[in-house]
This record gives C-alpha cells, sequence and structure tokens, in this order.
C-alpha cells in the first residue's frame, strides 16, 4: 500500500485549506454554501484555534486534508474528536488513503484520550457510508442533528 505522511497545517497553508474546502464543496454539489475567505480561516484556525488541520502528503505533494476540532461527551466526561472535514484529491481516490487518515486521526484520538471520534456525513454520500461501515463506524440512526442558523439565533437571541 502507498503511504501518506500527514503534518499539522501551518499558517502557509490556509490558501491550500480553502482550495481543499471548496473542491470537497464542489464534490459534494454544496459549492455556493462556501462563504468561507482566506482570511477568516487564518484567524479561526491559527490565532484562535477553533479547529485543527492535518494535511496529508504523497511524495512531498499535498493530497488532502482533514479539520477537526474537540468536542465532550457529558456521559463520558471526556472530550472527543469530532472530525468536520476529510478530503482526498479525486486523482489519489482508491489508494487506501482513507483508511489511513482515519488510522492517523485515531491513533491521535486515543493519545489525547478522546472518548470518541465522530462525523457527519450526507445522506446520499453512499460511497462514504459504505467505507464508514467497512472501517467499524457505527451509524448513530437514533439521533437527528440539529442547527439554528446566524439568522435563527439572531431571532431568538432577542426574545
Amino acid at each position: 500500500m502507498t503511504q501518506l505522511a500527514f503534518r499539522n497545517g501551518t499558517e502557509q497553508d490556509t490558501k491550500l485549506i480553502l482550495r481543499f474546502i471548496t473542491e470537497l464543496a464542489t464534490h459534494e454539489g454544496i459549492e455556493k454554501d462556501v462563504v468561507a475567505t482566506e482570511s477568516g480561516l487564518h484567524k479561526a484556525l491559527f490565532q484562535e484555534k477553533s479547529a485543527e488541520v492535518i494535511i496529508a502528503e504523497y511524495d512531498g505533494k499535498p493530497v488532502g486534508f482533514a479539520l477537526f476540532f474537540h468536542n465532550f461527551s457529558t456521559l463520558l466526561g471526556k472530550k472527543g474528536l469530532y472530525l468536520e472535514d476529510l478530503y482526498i484529491i479525486p486523482e489519489m481516490r482508491g489508494k487506501g488513503f482513507g483508511t489511513q487518515f482515519f488510522s492517523y486521526l485515531s491513533k491521535l484520538a486515543l493519545e489525547r484520550d478522546c472518548g470518541r471520534f465522530e462525523w457527519w456525513c450526507l445522506n446520499e454520500n453512499k460511497s462514504g457510508m459504505d467505507f464508514y461501515e467497512k472501517i467499524g463506524a457505527e451509524k448513530m440512526s437514533e439521533w437527528t442533528v440539529h442547527r439554528l442558523t446566524k439568522a435563527e439565533m439572531e431571532k431568538l437571541s432577542n426574545l
């Protein structure tokens, strides 16, 4: 199996991270939803440290990224690792890189004493769902995700 090299994202990767985010959104058909900017990502990732990024490289070239942050389980009384996005460029898919990425992130979660490693997947992403089942991930069908947008938060905050 071809091996990836993993490294922490740096400030110099901000443009690359935005490119990967845009490519992932295009792949998922939601590119119109991308409003992130380089300056916003730089602030959030490298000044506020709101999330972390791992860059995957093959032959010294970036081929994918994972963006994650820590959440918290009150039931476990421990932090967890929440994977927001994982992306591998199309020409590098099917080489086992997804499995390597999840292995790397699993090791990281264990090193950090995380009680869980979680992520969401679009329901129509059949190949993703199949992959996650193959690596042993449990589908959490008893939970429903809810979201308040900025506009809804503003309405609610004025009650």
